[in-house]
């Protein structure tokens, strides 16, 4: 592929964070990955609505925010790369001659504690954004969107582990991150953390779990674990950990399979060397796994699409930013070796564009459950004077076909169920632990086959 030019300057397609219900072990303890709050969104008759936030988040992180906020002060559109672009308000534009007029009136008048101005004009911007009842808007004091930026791009401030809800026997670690503090500390899988730093911790909340766990980089935590009778003590660094958006093994018969997890950080750099190196063991074919992926950048996913693409339409885009329709499109250069694509009802976003650009373009077979239906893009602009940033849905995009996917999604050319039992199973369980109950990923398996 020839070497993209492309700015994408601060648009995606957003990841889509979506009310899933978390999968229960055995003994039905409720699966956390702490530190990343989200706000989660359902489908109900083509709109979105507000519901409450996801259980889930990364125990990697120390306070990473996605939180939703916006501003008064109105906003200068910065969008480098997309040429002619005029998306700029100012407040002079607006009566908000409102908020001055409270803040002088609590300054004089308020009596009791003196009261942070800036504190009160964030308050106000996130309610201002939130007012929209925009699912997707969000306004970032500089903080947060640093907060914001570190975490859509992967890294995290924190030790490297996946456990599950404390309960009265402790917290099991379900998962340790490759390379991380914890596995160099020798954490493993199943085991049973009791105490952090001395501290019982069986029958505390997930939030304090968190806040024991997480803190500044350079310092350490005493994790407390049983691994099966054994009762170990292990002193864990935290520091910047950066999660993998690609996974990827070789199955029988020359086939690969790559589980993308979001279309964000290195991912693009992720799924090129993977594709690379199961080509060098032999890979004959590719299983492209995008259930539970919420989506994630609009140029990571071009991008990826244009290594599988011959000449062709990738997506379009209509809106505030793209008049006229913007197109974008790959080469043809391409990795051309047969491809299936696995999706299912929490595929979204960037997801849908990249199930959307195969299925239209005819490279693969889509195979699962019917996607999302997230039509929308969002771009986030600087806000003037270092007031912050926001975030505002600008966009609608479209399938090569004209497609647009809000409300709908991308019907799969296969469809086909999981085992009730495993509907609600995390991706990375489903393939380490049921692969041979996986009915998608053998019918995609089957795909391939009957196309040799």
């Amino acid at each position: 592929m020839e070497e993209k030019n492309d700015n994408f300057g601060s648009m995606t397609v957003d990841e889509t964070n979506i009310d899933k219900p978390e999968a229960a072990a055995e003994d039905e303890r409720e699966l956390l990955i702490f530190g990343e709050e989200e706000r989660s969104f359902k489908k109900d008759g083509g709109s979105y609505k507000k519901l409450r936030a996801r259980t889930v988040a990364l125990l990697l992180i120390g306070g990473i925010l996605l939180g939703a906020v916006g501003a008064f002060w109105g906003v200068t559109a910065y969008m480098g790369g997309f040429n002619g672009i005029a998306l700029a308000k100012t407040y002079a534009d607006h009566d908000v001659s409102v908020i001055g007029d409270l803040l002088d009136h609590i300054d004089k008048y308020h009596f009791g504690d003196p009261i942070d101005d800036k504190k009160l004009v964030e308050s106000a911007s996130h309610a201002l954004v939130d007012a929209m009842e925009d699912p997707y808007a969000a306004y970032f004091t500089p903080k947060e969107h640093d907060d914001y930026s570190a975490s859509f791009n992967g890294n995290y401030v924190g030790i490297g582990v996946v456990v599950y809800n404390p309960d009265g026997s402790g917290a099991l670690v379900h998962r340790v991150y490759e390379d991380s503090f914890a596995e160099q500390a020798g954490v493993r899988e199943g085991d049973l953390i009791i105490a952090v730093d001395r501290v019982d911790v069986k029958t505390v909340s997930s939030s304090e779990l968190v806040s024991r766990i997480t803190g500044e980089p350079g310092t350490t935590v005493d994790l407390t674990i049983l691994r099966g009778e054994e009762e170990l003590t292990l002193t864990v660094t935290r520091g910047e950990v950066y999660v993998k958006r690609v996974e990827y093994a070789m199955l029988e018969n020359g086939v690969g399979y790559l589980h993308l997890t979001s279309f964000s950080g290195s991912a693009v750099t992720e799924f090129r060397d993977a594709i690379e190196d199961m080509q060098a063991q032999g890979a004959k074919s590719l299983v492209v796994d995008l259930r539970d992926n919420p989506g994630g950048s609009l140029g990571i996913v071009v991008d990826i699409c244009d290594m599988l693409l011959p000449d062709c339409t990738i997506c379009s885009m209509q809106g505030k930013t793209t008049d006229p329709t913007k197109y974008f499109y790959s080469d043809k250069e391409m990795y051309d070796i047969p491809m299936a694509v696995l999706v299912n009802d929490y595929s979204a976003s960037a997801s849908e564009i990249f199930a959307g650009a195969m299925q239209d373009n005819g490279r693969a077979k889509i195979i699962g459950i019917q996607t999302y239906g997230k039509g929308v893009v969002q771009t986030t602009f600087p806000m003037t004077g270092d007031h912050g940033w926001i975030k505002l849905t600008t966009d609608a995009y479209y399938t090569p076909n004209g497609t647009n996917l809000g409300g709908t999604g991308i019907t799969p050319d296969t469809i086909v169920e999981l085992p009730e039992e495993l509907r609600d199973t995390d991706i990375y369980d489903l393939f380490r632990d049921h692969r041979a109950e996986d009915t998608q990923l053998a019918a995609a398996i089957a795909e391939l086959s009957s196309a040799d």
